[in-house]
């Protein structure tokens, strides 16, 4: 269960109490708390009863990194919602990145499905197919960028664009200046990641990611490598970006982080351990962290 020492966390740097945890055996607790209001909203990802085992070559044994993963209506963990953001988090070769990769159908599933946009993806599904959904419906940010080095940032954010081929020439310009004005990087649009700071590569890459118009951004510890004010830029800017602040339609998100800090950008925090949910939390409302307050709380909570 979550410790005393992360629910304070989130207490400090939010100014408010706002994590409601419960474990797995007090889920019918859950009905009672008054929810996010996306949890009203429609369902877009079930998953039901999911495993992956990886075989490792040359040894007998295998390695389970997914036990019998449910996220549906008819238990504790319920779907994923529109306009949910959700973190997941837990300890290092828990299940959490194996997830993320099922969900954006990086990874496929040994064993049970995953519902996406009303679509079915199990081990038969064809790699065209899933390479189509996550074109045009899943965006990715990753903990190192994944920027292509002989690229601009404008190169970078057009490619995805590019590649579906569904806008002209002058539409893919007027976008990629606009996603790039919307991370505050509108006067980097010519540099190459080279020339970039790491906060300012990870907003190419939220950019890129948004290039498309996602339903879905799926986020690999995308602050990780940043320092505390581009986490905290960063994350603001991704809350936005989930409840559509910045001129698109609100998108869901969904994160693996190792830090306990961000859990007040939350709607619900699920948590894995030994490829399972131990159990889950939800914020009555999600709040973006203030620099300064993180910074202090950082300096007296090294």
């Amino acid at each position: 269960m979550s410790s005393v020492r992360e629910i304070e966390i989130s207490e400090a740097i939010c100014g408010k109490t706002s994590l409601y945890s419960f474990p797995s055996q007090s889920a019918t607790n859950a009905n009672t708390m008054k929810l996010p209001q996306c949890s009203l909203s429609e369902p877009i990802l079930r998953i039901r009863n999911l495993s992956k085992i990886y075989k490792m070559p040359g040894r007998e044994e295998s390695v389970i990194a997914l036990k019998s993963i449910n996220l549906v209506e008819s238990t504790e963990f319920g779907p994923i919602r529109e306009g949910e953001f959700i973190i997941i988090r837990g300890p290092s070769g828990g299940g959490k990145t194996t997830l993320l990769n099922m969900i954006g159908t990086i990874d496929t599933p040994t064993e049970g499905e995953i519902e996406l946009f009303g679509t079915f993806i199990s081990k038969n599904s064809s790699d065209s197919y899933l390479s189509k959904l996550r074109l045009e419906h899943i965006g990715f940010v990753f903990q190192s960028f994944n920027l292509l080095a002989t690229m601009t940032a404008f190169e970078n954010v057009a490619l995805p664009m590019n590649l579906l081929g569904k806008l002209n020439k002058k539409e893919i310009r007027l976008k990629v200046r606009s996603l790039l004005t919307k991370v505050g990087l509108q006067d980097r649009m010519d540099h190459l990641p080279s020339e970039l700071s790491g906060g300012e590569q990870q907003r190419v890459a939220i950019a890129r990611a948004l290039a498309n118009s996602p339903e879905l951004l799926l986020l690999d510890e995308p602050t990780g490598d940043l320092d505390s004010r581009s986490t905290v830029d960063v994350m603001n800017l991704l809350l936005d970006i989930n409840m559509g602040k910045t001129g698109e339609r609100p998108t869901t998100c969904i994160m693996v982080t190792h830090n306990p800090e961000l859990e007040c950008y939350a709607d619900r925090i699920l948590y894995v351990k030994d490829g399972e949910f131990q159990f889950q939390a939800y914020n009555s409302e999600k709040t973006p962290l203030v620099y300064e307050d993180y910074v202090a709380f950082l300096d007296v909570n090294p």
